[in-house]
């Protein structure tokens, strides 16, 4: 892992990349959405990190020869993975439209045993995808490997942490890649409920979105708190207030020309931070269920 300090790379460049790998990842969900078992949450459409291929890898699709979807981030490859982590075909993605990415993929999934016509473009609500290029007939451009390669670095840095939190919180959900949004996140449960809602905290990473452009690792407590006294927070932290609330670190304000370990404890210090935080705040004037009424254990800092 190397995460670049971000003033090495234009901003520009690494929203374009953002947007080029958004649409990228849509191969893996469509392929779930159409073939996969579906789940009422629709998870069975996100995807998740596979440390050891080095890829974004989908569910697993049930089929003669069973199979899962992945993309190699950095060069914006297509991989059909079987059953065993072993790659049967691969698509390199530069210089190839969203259409044509669509039609490999077919061909390859039919050669499997599945029924590859099912697999569609994805609709998402109007305003709530971003727009781009590719959507409307332009090839895929991977040559900005450098802005690829950070926003990998951000994901594997996460993921990582988030496994952390998942092994010291039994109420933690597993860990996703949601495609609409493009967001690696969890979900910790507490026991009680508040004003009639679960207490929920989500932890995650945004690649960049309306809220803020660049990559931003966030933490909100839900129901939201009371903005009036919110907590100071560690590693240059802040908390958002507006339409949602939550704390969140942008990764400009990680310390420059710091190493990689520096700046992946300045994020894991934002996080023990910001989720004892919420821990604390949604704890206050909560209605205990006798039944659920057990201790939640915080994050532990693995460094």
């Amino acid at each position: 892992m190397s995460m670049m300090t971000p003033a090495t790379i234009n901003p520009q460049a690494l929203i374009e990349s953002r947007l080029k790998l958004h649409y990228a990842v849509q191969y893996i969900a469509a392929t779930a959405a159409a073939l996969a078992e579906p789940l009422p949450d629709n998870s069975h459409t996100s995807f998740g990190w596979n440390p050891a291929l080095k890829v974004f890898v989908g569910s697993m699709i049930p089929a003669t020869q069973p199979f899962q979807v992945a993309l190699e981030p950095v060069s914006l490859t297509l991989i059909v993975v079987d059953d065993q982590n072993d790659a049967i075909a691969s698509l390199p993605l530069h210089g190839k439209t969203m259409r044509e990415g669509l039609e490999w993929l077919q061909q390859e999934v039919s050669k499997l045993g599945a029924d590859a016509s099912k697999i569609v473009s994805l609709d998402y609500p109007p305003n709530d995808f971003p727009d781009h290029p590719l959507a409307h007939g332009a090839a895929f451009d991977a040559s900005q490997a450098l802005a690829l390669r950070e926003l990998a670095d951000y994901y594997i840095t996460t993921d990582r942490l988030l496994q952390v939190i998942a092994t010291t919180n039994k109420n933690a959900s597993a860990i996703h890649i949601w495609p609409h949004h493009l967001d690696i996140a969890m979900l910790i449960t507490l026991p009680g409920t508040k004003n009639g809602h679960p207490l929920t905290i989500g932890i995650g990473l945004s690649p960049g979105d309306t809220s803020y452009p660049e990559p931003y690792w966030y933490i909100y407590p839900y129901p939201y708190p009371d903005t009036a006294n919110l907590p100071i927070l560690d590693g240059q932290a802040f908390w958002h207030t507006q339409h949602w609330v939550g704390a969140v670190l942008r990764s400009s304000q990680l310390a420059e020309n710091a190493n990689a370990e520096t700046r992946q404890q300045q994020i894991a210090a934002f996080l023990h931070s910001a989720l004892n935080a919420s821990i604390t705040l949604l704890k206050q004037n909560v209605s205990w269920d006798r039944a659920v009424n057990a201790p939640v254990s915080g994050f532990v800092n693995p460094l």
